[in-house]
C-alpha cells in the first residue's frame, strides 16, 4: 500500500489496526518521526477507524505539543522512549490485541524458536514488567528492554511494535498477534515445539533499528 505523505501512512495504519481487531473502541495509539525529527501521534480519545490525517498532533523529542488542536495520546512516554533512545525507529504501534494481550494478562511470554519467519524478522518478545498505562511509568518499565527487541508484550497491558517505519511497525504487532494466536491453537495439539539449534543457527538475525 503507498501513501503520499507521512499523516495518510499513519491514518491508513489506524484503520488497518481498527478493521484487523487489534485495538476496540478508543484503544491504542500509533506515532511515526517525521524529516524533521519531529513526532506525528494520534490523539488521545479517539477510535483509531475515525482519525483523519488532520487530527494528528506534532510532538518535539521533549514532548513539547508544536502542532494539533486536540491532545496527544496519553501514551506518548512509551513512543517518545522509543524515538529519543533508538535514532532508527520511524514508527511505533501500540494496541490490545485479543491473544497477545491474554498472554499478557497471563504474565505468560510467548515462546521462543518456533518460526522461522519470526525468529529472522522480528526476534524474541519479552514480557515486560507492568507499568502504568498512560503514565511515564511504563516508559520506565519499557527503558531496559527498549533496544534490544522490536515488538513487546506489556504484562496486563497490551503490545507494542516498533519499526523503520509505522507501517513495519503496524505489521509487525499484525504478524505477533497471529503468532499468538498460533501458539494457542498448537496449545489444543501439545503444545509448539521448538526448532532445533542447526536450524536457528542457519537463520539470517533480526535487526534493530
Amino acid at each position: 500500500m503507498k501513501y503520499s505523505n507521512l499523516r495518510e501512512e499513519i491514518v491508513g495504519c489506524c484503520r488497518l489496526m481498527a478493521a484487523k481487531a487489534l485495538v476496540a473502541g478508543t484503544e491504542g495509539n500509533l506515532s511515526a518521526r517525521d524529516k524533521d525529527d519531529t513526532i506525528l501521534v494520534t490523539p488521545s480519545g479517539m477510535n483509531k477507524g475515525e482519525i483523519e490525517p488532520e487530527m494528528l498532533v506534532r510532538l518535539s523529542l521533549d514532548g513539547k505539543v508544536l502542532e494539533g488542536d486536540l491532545e496527544p495520546t496519553s501514551e506518548k512516554f512509551m513512543h517518545l522512549l522509543f524515538y529519543r533512545r533508538r535514532p532508527g525507529v520511524g514508527g511505533v504501534a501500540h494496541g490490545h490485541p485479543i491473544f497477545c494481550t491474554a498472554f499478557a494478562a497471563a504474565h505468560q511470554a510467548l515462546p521462543e524458536n518456533i518460526l522461522p519467519e519470526l525468529i529472522a524478522t522480528i526476534g524474541d518478545i519479552p514480557l515486560v514488567p507492568y507499568g502504568r498505562p498512560s503514565s511515564a511509568k511504563l516508559a520506565d518499565a519499557l527503558s531496559p528492554y527498549c533496544c534490544k527487541h522490536n515488538v513487546f508484550l506489556l504484562q496486563n497491558h497490551g503490545a507494542t511494535a516498533v519499526g523503520k517505519t509505522v507501517l513495519e511497525a503496524y505489521q509487525r504487532l499484525e504478524v505477533v498477534e497471529a503468532y499468538a494466536k498460533t501458539v494457542w491453537a498448537a496449545s489444543a495439539l501439545g503444545g509448539v515445539k521448538p526448532l532445533p539449534k542447526p536450524a536457528i543457527d542457519d537463520l539470517p538475525s533480526p535487526t534493530f533499528p
